[in-house]
């Protein structure tokens, strides 16, 4: 394999792979044959996923872990990956919706998924690029410097070694920012596939290239595939956005998506630590080491609903600029998107779907899955264990939060039917005649909404145009030459294959006489 550093993969509409993917060798386990039986049946090979199977797997539990297409290519494939206590201005702001008990509970959770990632490199001696850094929280004008001060303060009365840094810390014009001192950044994927490697060597099974199509039963629970099933009386749903649903995730939570531009710094140092801004418009930055010496810069931003942006190109473009402005780099080798959950009341969602099931769940990391990601494994393994961690009742499903968040349910869940009705009313424009190259179109054929698709080769793609998750109508990502449903998140191809839950279904053909000589 060539180092990392001599590789140049340039911005394409086609090709948005990640740097974590670019520079590791990908995964190569087998598929889901047949029949198996587990105590634990974990679906997903991401973050959650990985670290759930290996606490239960070490603990002496039967573990089969089911990932749809390889491990970590999916959300954790795609992050910026700062392992970090510092969400942005997350504890002045649950001291004001809650209280300072909640604050110092989301805390401890944050140090649990810390600590946990130190440990697991360490025990395992996974090679990850794993780096003690600060992390900061800036503040760009002289008013949101108030807002840092206050969350300096609720930050330390969570626990955390908060400091007050001078805006000469960050690469960028800042009038102050909240630091973080020893903090960790590393390589999502490597460390993830020693994960998977220690929980293989643990007695762990984990199969890929298996979509799940459900989890069926009432206990003990079929986890079923297209060409076979896992039997286990414990289902972990490690999926970003959950793929049952008892739990009522649909009003729940929404989807978010963002976008990251890389490039390698001319000066090979760089910005020492991680840093986000406070205000909007959102932009977070790290560096990577590349192999062969120097660094990688990440930036990323930009965010907004999933489905529900037009001109996703000029995104990647905003970030450039962005980037070019304040740092010194050379050609932009990376440009890649990933997609987040929000919850309604700003915490995470992990536990039980409900007191009578054993299905669990964890979703609503807002962006910082890897900390929260890390701690809800823990926490679901210590729930299945018997030794939950006193932390874990702030994440739960039942959490009394939810009835504190009713106006942010009735806005996410009107934001949906909005785009119900939007949906219903888009559509039935051009022929598939006049679709260019590199262009799509929803077009309505004999009453019937078709996601149409012309491929830089001219050849015709048509797909139904109705999600199949809940029956919302997809729009056209043409930065991603996907098909996106702006309801709740999910993701396909412009042959309708699933690349995002919560669909587990693909968006079935249409087969149109394409019209084009």
């Amino acid at each position: 394999m060539r180092p990392v550093s001599e590789r140049v993969l340039r911005p394409s509409r086609a090709d948005r792979v990640s740097f974590w993917l670019d520079s590791t060798d990908g995964s190569d386990l087998p598929s889901l044959i047949g029949s198996e039986t587990a105590d634990v049946a974990v679906v997903g090979g991401g973050i959650v996923g990985l670290t759930t199977a290996l606490l239960l797997a070490t603990s002496g539990q039967r573990v089969v872990l089911v990932e749809r297409a390889h491990l970590a290519s999916g959300v954790s494939g795609f992050t910026t990956a700062k392992v970090t206590a510092g969400h942005s201005l997350v504890y002045s702001r649950l001291e004001s919706d809650y209280d300072e008990e909640t604050a110092r509970r989301y805390a401890e959770v944050q140090l649990a998924g810390l600590e946990l990632v130190r440990r697991l490199v360490d025990e395992h001696r996974i090679a990850c690029d794993l780096e003690a850094v600060p992390n900061y929280v800036a503040a760009e004008t002289e008013k949101e410097l108030e807002s840092i001060e206050r969350e300096v303060e609720a930050a330390k009365r969570a626990g955390l070694d908060a400091r007050l840094a001078p805006g000469a810390d960050i690469p960028f014009a800042s009038t102050g920012a909240v630091q973080l001192p020893d903090q960790r950044q590393f390589h999502p994927r490597r460390y993830l596939l020693g994960l998977a490697q220690a929980t293989l060597g643990a007695g762990g099974r984990i199969v890929e290239r298996s979509p799940v199509l459900g989890v069926e039963g009432e206990g003990p629970y079929v986890v079923r595939t297209e060409t076979g099933q896992v039997h286990a009386p414990t289902v972990v749903v490690a999926t970003s956005y959950p793929i049952v649903e008892p739990g009522f995730f649909a009003t729940r939570i929404h989807p978010w998506r963002s976008y990251v531009v890389a490039a390698r710094l001319s000066n090979d140092d760089g910005p020492h630590g991680m840093f986000i801004n406070a205000g909007r418009p959102s932009r977070s930055v790290r560096t990577a080491l590349l192999e062969g010496g120097g660094r990688l810069l990440l930036v990323g931003g930009e965010g907004h609903r999933v489905g529900q942006a037009s001109e996703t190109e000029e995104r990647y473009a905003t970030l450039e600029r962005f980037m070019r402005e304040h740092f010194a780099v050379g050609e932009t080798l990376y440009r890649w998107s990933t997609q987040d959950a929000f919850s309604v009341d700003g915490l995470p969602f992990v536990g039980r779907v409900s007191d009578k099931q054993d299905i669990f769940v964890a979703t609503g990391f807002a962006g910082w899955g890897m900390t929260n990601g890390s701690a809800a494994a823990l926490s679901i393994a210590g729930e299945i264990g018997g030794t939950p961690p006193p932390w874990g009742q702030v994440l739960g499903l039942q959490r009394r939060h939810l009835r504190a968040a009713a106006n942010e349910f009735l806005r996410e869940n009107t934001n949906v039917a909005v785009q119900q009705v939007a949906g219903a009313l888009r559509g039935g424009g051009d022929s598939q005649a006049d679709l260019g190259a590199g262009k799509a179109a929803i077009l309505n054929v004999d009453g019937s909404d078709v996601a149409a698709y012309r491929d830089p080769n001219g050849v015709l793609h048509s797909v139904s145009a109705t999600c199949t998750h809940m029956g919302c109508k997809v729009s056209w990502n043409a930065s991603e030459s996907s098909w996106d449903c702006p309801c709740h998140g999910s993701r396909f191809t412009p042959d309708g294959a699933v690349l995002h839950g919560p669909a587990l279904q693909a968006l079935g053909p249409v087969p149109l006489e394409d019209g084009k000589d």
